[in-house]
């Protein structure tokens, strides 16, 4: 990843890959006598540039997605002991478009290919590992899986790098940078970058745009910019690793909800109502305003089944229903896919809340003895 530095003195080295399952272990028996075997790179969310970053799985369409995922989480790549697996998604992205598709641990990977996959060329795709449900006081749930806490921290902090970093202000820039140099050099003592020897290695070998926005680092003179990262940095001198992931998912959370996602939607009841809907571990919650704050809707263990339909309109309708009303609670969104993305997110965080991996996506013309699936995509 970076180097590693020890007390005062930064040094080079490569981290080794972690380990990973041999062929010989359970998770590739399933590629016996099922298909053509279908090798699938799942790409991981960190700012590793030096060592692997994606990992590949051997596969048959006969697979669950869920079974890529745990594959995945077993087989050590993230880290061990890795006890929060429900929180894990599997996004499908398109690399030329927008195009984004969330994809539900009951399909297979055929049905993937015939749905998504078909329609673009197969280098164009890109499967990413992601943790997607988010438990409300996530650090606490997670301190019994130190891995599942570090990926998702590396998964905030580089989202935030890709899509936020040139928004905020310059202290927040130099407060979330100089925060992650400290819980990645956390041996090295307070005034380690005041050494022109490392703070030179940091910024020619190492690259100050693994920590900072190019906003930042071209909007001043480097020795103003240096100054300004040591003095920054020794406000958090003496924070352990874990102790800086904190300060950071706290600093960043004035900025960004990094642990919830919004719809824009309408909600349709008798008449339509333009809202955005905010979903989190807090539950559905809709909001008239970009600023305003959320009105709770719905909470997750409410939530007796999710269906779809399509509309004359070209809009996917979205129906909960929930328990204890009479109506449901009916969504219209702009299009199948985005329907298909809140539809997953909903009913992962209906399976996290319940502990099991029954899905509450339904479908009215399926036999109810059937597995659960999302519909098909219309035509």
């Amino acid at each position: 990843m970076y180097e590693v530095m020890s007390g005062d003195t930064l040094s080079w080295k490569v981290p080794s890959p972690g380990p990973t399952v041999p062929e010989t272990s359970p998770e590739f028996q399933f590629c016996e006598d099922k298909g053509p075997v279908k090798i699938l790179k799942v790409c991981f969310c960190t700012n590793n540039t030096l060592g692997k970053n994606f990992k590949l799985v051997k596969c048959d369409s006969s697979w669950q997605i869920r079974a890529i995922i745990r594959s995945i989480l077993i087989s050590g790549r993230l880290g061990p002991n890795i006890q929060h697996t429900a929180s894990y998604g599997l996004l499908l992205k398109h690399l030329k478009s927008e195009e984004l598709h969330w994809l539900h641990p009951d399909l297979t990977v055929g049905e993937v290919e015939q749905r998504y996959e078909s329609h673009h060329v197969e280098a164009e795709w890109r499967y990413d590992l992601r943790v997607r449900y988010i438990p409300v006081n996530f650090v606490e749930k997670f301190k019994d899986d130190r891995s599942t806490l570090l990926y998702f921290y590396q998964q905030v902090r580089s989202d935030y790098m890709q899509y936020h970093a040139s928004k905020v202000s310059d202290g927040m820039a130099l407060q979330l940078g100089c925060l992650e140099i400290r819980r990645f050099y956390k041996d090295m003592n307070a005034k380690g970058l005041e050494k022109k020897s490392n703070f030179e290695l940091l910024e020619k070998e190492v690259g100050l745009d693994l920590f900072f926005p190019p906003e930042l680092i071209n909007s001043m003179k480097s020795r103003h910019l240096r100054k300004l990262i040591q003095q920054t940095f020794q406000q958090y001198a003496t924070l352990k690793e874990e102790e800086c992931m904190m300060k950071f998912f706290k600093t960043l959370k004035d900025f960004i909800n990094y642990d919830e996602e919004v719809y824009p939607c309408e909600l349709v009841q008798g008449w339509s109502l333009s809202v955005e809907l905010v979903i989190g571990g807090r539950g559905i919650r809709q909001r008239t305003q970009k600023d305003a704050a959320p009105v709770f809707l719905a909470d997750f263990r409410q939530i007796k089944h999710i269906q779809c339909s399509s509309q004359s309109d070209g809009k996917t309708r979205i129906n909960l229903n929930i328990e204890g009303v009479r109506q449901p609670l009916s969504i219209n969104v702009a299009s199948f896919p985005m329907a298909e993305n809140m539809m997953d997110l909903i009913d992962g965080y209906c399976r996290l809340e319940n502990d099991t991996d029954v899905s509450v996506i339904s479908h009215p013309n399926k036999d109810t003895s059937t597995r659960s699936s999302l519909p098909d995509i219309p035509t």
